[in-house]
């Protein structure tokens, strides 16, 4: 049985973590984050192991410094909650603006995220994401 109540509070958490990217907010960004503790972010350039890591690797080094617009558009989550611990995974399209020339980009990919439940709300401990493979 599908609990509604769990799917939509992590639809609007997967929204709010595509809005942190779109606007390179960092507080945004920790608010979501486990911030002690290990965690696990890897991405096609490597991985992070820390906030402070995905904050700069990710957020500032990657997504600010590379692209002067960004749009994440999550896309068929699916979820399953397993008490205090959470897995997602997704789909989505990015659409960009190259800051070196202006132009156009457009991926795609998918991700898994792990988060556990604190006194504060949900917070990522785990991230994956790769492109879509080729037709």
């Amino acid at each position: 049985m599908e609990n509604t109540t769990f799917t939509q509070a992590m639809e609007t958490f997967v929204q709010t973590y595509a809005r942190s990217v779109d606007t390179c907010d960092i507080d945004l960004a920790k608010s979501l984050w486990k911030q002690d503790g290990a965690i696990f972010f890897i991405h096609p350039s490597g991985c992070d192991h820390s906030f402070s890591e995905v904050a700069q690797h990710f957020y500032l080094d990657t997504m600010d410094a590379r692209f002067s617009k960004r749009e994440l558009v999550p896309k068929n989550l699916r979820c399953a909650q397993y008490g205090d611990t959470a897995v997602l995974e997704f789909e989505w399209d990015f659409y960009a603006t190259a800051r070196k020339d202006g132009s156009v980009v457009h991926t795609q990919g998918r991700e898994s995220q792990v988060l556990v439940r604190e006194d504060e709300g949900w917070k990522i401990v785990h991230i994956h994401y790769s492109p879509l493979p080729e037709p």
